[in-house]
């Protein structure tokens, strides 16, 4: 009996699902076929890159963690709101705590992937602080705005409140935008720096400056399609549905870099180290004798006595160290000290 007066003020809300729970609902199933792909990514990473700094390690682990409690923090929201509150179409617009810690959590995790990227321009730029700094204060910008903007939504009692504290929503995401198309254009014109006239080298620079414009372009296009969203339609969830998303490529473009990076340097070095060997092997003028170490005698006479020998060739006997394939391969190493 209690239930009937909020049923009977359903229609004068005037709640459509299709741009509320819908929308919120298609960020969700992209973010856990993003998870997948992340807990992929960084299986591939430890298995491939067991060399890497502990540091880096520990920081993509962190950032798996990050990432799984941002998917289970979006899934217990949808739970909540498509499930166990089935019946109660005014709960849409009720602002739940998964959603704000979701946005901290989310941040966190950006904030780190932007602090490897800046720690990889501090190398390619021989030690320079600029850009690192750039991003540095960009990052703790972003994350204080989106505390601010967690703990406001913390004791809203509506959605549609966030309206008065609106700027915070606007501000930090075009922020977030700016840095990561500075972080894409950055890496790219030092990336570009690096390149040798060697064919080889060159063309994994050039793969490492396509993965650097494609993620930076997606984590920037994904910000401004948040804060574009929520500017014409503030009352709908399409916005959720981008932001929902953002982290996850945040994550998944890292991972995919570092993977890339592997593969690519691991390809580059196999097929030197295979060219030193070969590089190294010498092959002697046929003999008759069966003993290796024996000189070739060009007297004919000694063929008659040496019937029923066959012709051996034989391989110069000088072995190629592993020291040597690592000299040969030493011209990649600046690539190599990508994070």
């Amino acid at each position: 009996m209690d239930s009937t007066p909020a049923i009977a003020q359903i229609p004068h809300v005037a709640i459509r699902l299709d741009d509320t729970l819908g929308a919120a609902f298609l960020g969700h199933f992209i973010v856990t076929l993003l998870y997948g792909i992340t807990s992929l990514q960084a299986f591939m990473y430890y298995r491939r890159n067991q060399r890497d700094p502990t540091l880096l390690k520990s920081s993509v682990f962190v950032l798996w963690i990050l990432d799984s409690i941002h998917a289970g923090l979006i899934t217990g929201a949808m739970y909540w709101y498509c499930i166990t509150n089935f019946t109660n179409l005014l709960a849409v617009q009720r602002p739940i705590w998964p959603i704000p810690t979701m946005i901290i959590v989310s941040n966190l995790s950006n904030s780190i992937v932007r602090g490897i990227f800046g720690y990889r321009l501090w190398k390619l730029s021989k030690h320079s602080f600029i850009l690192p700094g750039v991003i540095a204060v960009f990052s703790v910008f972003i994350v204080v705005d989106a505390l601010y903007f967690a703990i406001k939504l913390y004791h809203k009692k509506l959605y549609s409140d966030i309206n008065q504290f609106s700027w915070s929503l606007y501000l930090g995401l075009s922020v977030e935008a700016t840095v990561d198309l500075i972080v894409a254009i950055a890496q790219c014109l030092l990336l570009r720096s690096f390149e040798t006239g060697i064919r080889r080298t060159d063309s994994v620079i050039r793969v490492l400056i396509t993965y650097s414009i494609n993620t930076g372009l997606l984590t920037s296009l994904c910000a401004i399609g948040a804060l574009v969203a929520y500017a014409v339609e503030p009352t709908k969830f399409v916005y959720f549905a981008f932001y929902f998303v953002l982290s996850k490529l945040y994550v998944n473009s890292l991972l995919a870099t570092l993977n890339a990076r592997g593969s690519l340097l691991g390809g580059g070095r196999r097929s030197r180290a295979r060219r030193a060997v070969q590089s190294k092997i010498a092959f002697q003028t046929p003999t008759l004798s069966t003993d290796p170490s024996s000189s070739y005698d060009p007297d004919p006479s000694s063929a008659e006595e040496g019937n029923g020998i066959e012709f051996t060739t034989v391989i110069s006997g000088h072995a190629v160290s592993a020291d040597e394939i690592v000299d040969s391969i030493k011209d990649d190493k600046h690539l190599g000290s990508f994070p």
